[in-house]
């Protein structure tokens, strides 16, 4: 954990522009603010389901907002500081609760809808919810988790009208209720007129999101109203400095709306008066289909999406001339895969990549305007300080020098959810978060994320990031997708290993006819320095491991190398 910085090394802290007005614009609750913006744009389209064709304004999210908080308040016994679970796809129903629980003063806990039973009780043991909503495709393992733990889980609440999604607990009618069972005590709310308390909005939590959980237990990440202000106010003036002509944006976002990427995303829009099209999974003709049919202008995107529309045959079958923008975040792209994506949809103007994480709201450094440096994820965004710190010694570093990115602003998280000692590890007493990512920064202030501090790579004292090779193996034409690990070796210390698949293509030829690891091997070694050379080898396999934010999971990638019992022989020139 970094030391206060000395006097000299505080010209090193990069600083984005502050924010031009009050983040809460005049609004004494996120409610309120909520409220306003939505009112504004009242009946304008918000949303559209992509999948099923339905819509929703913006004085129709409001009004069945407020008609939820009521029910919130009465049904369920919700108060202002209580936590409401959420176990969502992306669907109509998601924004609804978010926007009833915000008017009413409570906190959203969003929570994976893949997860496990024992993953559910985790999380919930984390927001301690006085009621959780969950769509069909949980129902089972939320409806298992609380006919055992009531005490976690008081009311379900199911995004169904069908019984039999109930389950076959003759108990389970007693705690779990269909939608409109839960909403029947109360038709209409006037939003107008729905009297929201005042909230110390630096202090009152507004979203509990579970961090990504790719090296352990998620942790309960604690965002303030203020915290989503804040975002929502720099997306505003952000957009205000890109000149687009005028033209509204329509946002495809297949992102998960559980995460906080996804969630953050969906609130911009609806504060911001943008429309947004959403899909609950990625589908290659849905999500083609989507671009085509709603003119989409603006996609949200992680790194396997730019690679599927850079690389996919499918793609050409569709007329996606409506984008302009492609925006990259939860993982770092590699800059030939940007290049490529440009090279195919000429319509493009911007190939975005952010950077962010759970515990910075949505995105601290951004890149902007036409001219950025390729592989950079931009500047510091409006509100946001940024240093880069030697992770043994904490000492503030200067332009080119790898070390742990630190933040600190107005999208800094408050803290970890019951786990002060987590937040101690990870905020320090001058207000940095140590985001545990290793970059730099040019002398043109750019930034660039190199890898997770606890992903690097120890070859004989050097520090490899996977996501460079994993940068250069992309760049081969057969090349679909690969993830880069290190594996234990007695001289070395480890060993950099690859997986790859194949373009579909190559991989449907017989063996010994498609590409062979050691070309790959080859490959990699005259484009690294020696250091970063496969010498633990390459293996072919048929998918990535990743979780939905696109994030590899490289815990399952290190048990699967466990099982290969010899390295394979390498060119003797390595």
């Amino acid at each position: 954990m970094a030391t206060s910085d000395s006097s000299d090394e505080r010209r090193f802290i990069q600083s984005g522009p502050p924010h031009r007005s009050d983040i809460t614009a005049g609004c004494s609750s996120l409610g309120a603010f909520v409220r306003r913006k939505l009112q504004q744009h009242g009946t304008e389209v918000a949303l559209h389901d992509g999948l099923f064709g339905t819509q929703a304004t913006y004085l129709e999210l409001l009004e069945q907002g407020a008609r939820m908080a009521e029910c919130l308040r009465t049904v369920a016994g919700v108060r202002s500081g209580d936590a409401v679970g959420l176990a969502s796809e992306n669907r109509l129903e998601f924004p609804v609760v978010v926007i009833g629980a915000f008017l009413l003063g409570a906190s959203v806990a969003p929570v994976n809808l893949t997860y496990s039973e024992p993953e559910f009780e985790h999380a919930f043991k984390l927001s301690r919810p006085r009621i959780v909503f969950a769509s069909p495709y949980a129902a089972d393992r939320i409806v298992a988790v609380a006919s055992r733990r009531r005490d976690l889980i008081p009311l379900v609440v199911l995004f169904s009208e069908d019984e039999e999604t109930i389950g076959d607990d003759p108990a389970a009618g007693q705690f779990v209720k269909l939608l409109g069972q839960f909403l029947a005590p109360v038709s209409s709310v006037n939003p107008r007129t729905l009297d929201l308390a005042p909230t110390d909005v630096h202090e009152h939590v507004a979203l509990i999101m579970c961090s990504s959980g790719t090296t352990g237990l998620p942790k309960g990440v604690q965002l303030t109203q203020a915290n989503v202000m804040a975002s929502v106010a720099l997306t505003e003036e952000a957009n205000a400095m890109t000149d687009l002509g005028g033209e509204k944006l329509v946002i495809l976002c297949v992102l998960p709306w559980f995460h906080a990427f996804g969630c953050l995303s969906l609130l911009n829009v609806l504060c911001n008066g943008e429309r947004m099209v959403a899909v609950p999974q990625f589908e290659e003709t849905t999500y083609l289909t989507c671009i085509e049919q709603y003119r989409c202008n603006t996609l949200l995107t992680v790194p396997p999406l730019v690679l599927f529309l850079a690389k996919h045959p499918l793609v050409a079958d569709y007329d996606l001339t409506s984008v302009h923008t492609i925006i990259c975040g939860a993982a770092p792209l590699a800059s030939e895969t940007a290049a490529l994506v440009r090279q195919r949809l000429p319509s493009v103007r911007f190939v975005r990549q952010g950077y962010g994480m759970s515990e910075l709201t949505l995105a601290t450094l951004v890149q902007s305007g036409d001219g950025h440096t390729p592989g950079s994820v931009g500047r510091p965004q409006i509100g946001t300080q940024v240093k880069v710190c030697d992770p043994e010694t904490g000492r503030t570093l200067g332009p080119g020098e790898r070390g742990e990115l630190c933040f600190r602003g107005s999208q800094v998280m408050k803290g970890y959810v019951r786990d002060e000692a987590a937040t101690r590890q990870t905020i320090d007493a001058d207000g940095w978060l140590h985001s545990g990512d290793i970059g730099y920064y040019d002398s043109d202030g750019e930034f660039y994320v190199i890898d997770r501090l606890k992903e690097l790579i120890k070859y004989k004292g050097s520090q490899v990031p996977p996501a460079e090779i994993e940068a250069v193996l992309l760049g081969h034409p057969l090349v679909q997708d690969a993830a880069v690990i290190g594996v234990p070796d007695e001289e070395a210390g480890e060993l950099p290993m690859a997986f790859v698949v194949l373009q579909a293509a190559e991989a449907a030829l017989p063996a010994d006819q498609r590409l062979q690891p050691g070309h790959l091997i080859e490959y990699v070694a005259k484009r690294v320095s020696p250091a970063k050379r496969l010498r633990g080898g390459v293996h072919f396999i048929d998918a990535i491991p990743k979780n939905l934010s696109g994030k590899v999971l490289r815990r399952e990638l290190r048990e699967l190398a466990k099982s290969y019992a010899t390295v394979p022989a390498l060119p003797s020139k390595l």
